[in-house]
């Protein structure tokens, strides 16, 4: 879940409204996964597989097995995820990786491993997600040149994301400038107005993880001054209340009010209930499109009373640093202590844009993605004339690049739903390619998962039993991801007593994977596990909630439990 999934994106769709289960597995349950646990010797590649051989009745004969993670920096988990790679272009006969990753960039890769040509630490980092920027990912993909070079089979790298454009625009532009130049004149116009579009909808923030505890149940008011030079578009405060399995359930951002233009001090507030079901609360302060915004002098009140933890929030942004508020890595946009204008003390917090001030209104912009999406079906249609004068794979490569361009667009406008959509078409897409190639995908849980909206349930429809779906996870340790002092090492919470893991680790086996299609729901010993219980779910950004609700027989085909994991290793000297 790289670039685009910030906290105030869900990472999941809601798909249960039960409650979770606040009951520890019975000792039946216990001896059940134990019974049935194939036991796991070690995480590192290279080893042997006389362990993994019961693996080959769990996937048998599928085309597609995806490997999730519970977090994007658990060193052990990507460690064992080479090790499933390994196996499975070993002995099972994958010729195709592809990972969570922007599909032009990510094959890059591709002419290293195949061919040895490239730098592999500038290609690794070349997938903009530095996630991916491992030392983990760097021993796998000299895992796969040798295993090409010794002549042992053949494994390709690919990718199947499509977040960001960039690339795909000049492929797509490539290509057509050696085949149809009015093609060509056309696409460097859309792609043009598309590099310099910045809608509304794409907006600065900061943001803050609020005690959940605290406010359940209670009327919360957030209010605080805001001032605005030149905005077009809108700033606010904002407020978010998530429950089981991310689903948003209060939810408030000021957007109505319209605070834009230049405006001086002001104060504004905004009022929600927050539900008792409520188990992650994330809020803070944004602008949508262009200008600059100051905000100063922040206030939470409960049922209204004042929320004061200075050692947790620093409202009035008097110290040296900004305290209590992560800052995301998004582009366009810049936020800092500004000691030259505030409301009140010494200091105020600034949010700008740092893009041109040209954005486009949302008609430009729906204008700019229907130009092209023209691009796109221009140059699929003239595919039978194209390929009698050009390798089909270069025209069918132009083609995917330009659906790519498409894709990412609605995404920037927006549209958070067609990512997942995109990615299963782009795998299917990579599977043509190749027919008959097997492939094994490289994600996070929530993307492998067989949820509404997610990948690995678009897969499911695609490609029915030839799809296994995955799942990883860990009770113990530490993972890298981005915190308020950004890129650093974070602990794993310990599980709830009634969560799968605490079930997990009470196997005392250190590594195993458990086929889920073994569950029975009615079964007296083996039905625990298909009701609703707490499971890690971390993405990109650190949390102080790390468990969400879920049925795991619902969502994956088989889960593979560490005990213990350690954060990834950043790639670097």
């Amino acid at each position: 879940m790289p670039l685009g999934e910030t906290l105030i994106t869900p990472i999941l769709i809601a798909v249960f409204a039960a409650p979770v289960a606040a009951q520890q597995a019975t000792d039946a349950a216990i001896d059940w996964i134990k019974a049935r646990a194939i036991p796991i010797k070690t995480v590192e590649a290279e080893n042997g597989f006389e362990d993994l051989q019961p693996l080959k009745r769990v996937i048998g004969d599928a085309r597609i097995v995806s490997l999730g993670e519970s977090t994007h920096g658990s060193r052990e988990i990507f460690q064992m995820k080479h090790r499933l790679v390994e196996f499975l272009t070993t002995e099972m006969g994958f010729t195709i990786f592809s990972i969570e990753a922007n599909l032009p960039e990510a094959y890059r890769v591709n002419d290293y491993v195949l061919r040895g040509e490239g730098d592999p630490d500038r290609l690794i980092a070349g997938m903009y997600f530095w996630t991916w920027n491992t030392r983990e990912m760097k021993d796998m993909v000299e895992w796969m040149r040798r295993f090409n070079q010794e002549g042992k089979g053949r494994i390709e790298f690919t990718g199947f994301d499509m977040q960001v454009p960039d690339v795909a625009m000049k492929e797509v532009v490539r290509f057509l400038e050696g085949a149809d130049e009015d093609q060509a004149g056309a696409a460097r116009a859309a792609y043009k107005d598309a590099k310099k579009s910045a809608p509304q909808n794409e907006f600065g923030v900061a943001t803050g993880t609020f005690p959940a505890k605290a406010a359940r149940g209670k009327k919360v008011t957030f209010r605080g001054w805001i001032k605005t030079d030149n905005v077009r578009g809108y700033a606010g405060l904002w407020w978010r209340c998530d429950g089981p399995n991310h689903q948003v359930l209060a939810f408030d951002n000021m957007a109505s009010k319209e605070i834009n233009g230049t405006r001086d001090w002001r104060q504004y507030s905004l009022e929600l209930m927050v539900p008792a079901e409520t188990t992650n609360i994330n809020f803070g302060v944004l602008m949508a499109g262009q200008g600059t915004a100051w905000f100063d002098d922040l206030e939470v009140l409960l049922d209204g009373h004042a929320f004061k933890k200075p050692e947790l929030f620093d409202f009035d942004f008097e110290a040296d640093a900004i305290r209590g508020f992560f800052i995301p890595p998004l582009r366009g946009y810049r936020v800092e202590l500004d000691a030259d204008v505030s409301k009140s003390g010494k200091r105020s917090l600034r949010l700008r844009s740092v893009d041109p001030p040209s954005a486009p209104s949302t008609e430009d912009f729906k204008n700019v993605v229907a130009a092209c999406e023209e691009v796109q079906k221009r140059l699929a249609g003239s595919r039978a004339d194209l390929v009698k004068k050009h390798d089909p794979q270069d025209v069918d490569w132009a083609i995917v690049n330009a659906r790519l361009v498409v894709s990412a667009m609605k995404l920037r406008s927006g549209n958070a739903v067609v990512r997942d959509a995109a990615m299963a078409d782009n795998v299917q897409w990579i599977l043509e390619q190749r027919p008959g190639a097997k492939i094994v995908l490289w994600a996070h849980n929530g993307h492998v998962g067989k949820q509404a909206f997610a990948m690995g349930k678009y897969l499911d429809r695609k490609f029915g039993k030839d799809h296994v779906a995955i799942a990883f996870a860990t009770a113990k340790g530490e993972y890298q991801a981005i915190g308020k002092k950004g890129l650093a090492t974070h602990p794993l919470q310990a599980p709830p007593a009634e969560s799968y893991e605490a079930a997990f680790l009470r196997t005392g086996l250190p590594r195993f994977l458990l086929d889920l299609r073994q569950v029975g729901r009615d079964d007296e010993d083996s039905g625990w596990l298909s009701k609703p219980h707490p499971f890690r779910l971390i993405g990109a950004l650190a949390m102080d909630s790390q468990f969400t609700a879920a049925v795991l027989p619902a969502l994956y085909d088989a889960v593979l439990y560490l005990e213990d994991t350690t954060s990834a290793r950043p790639l670097g000297p």
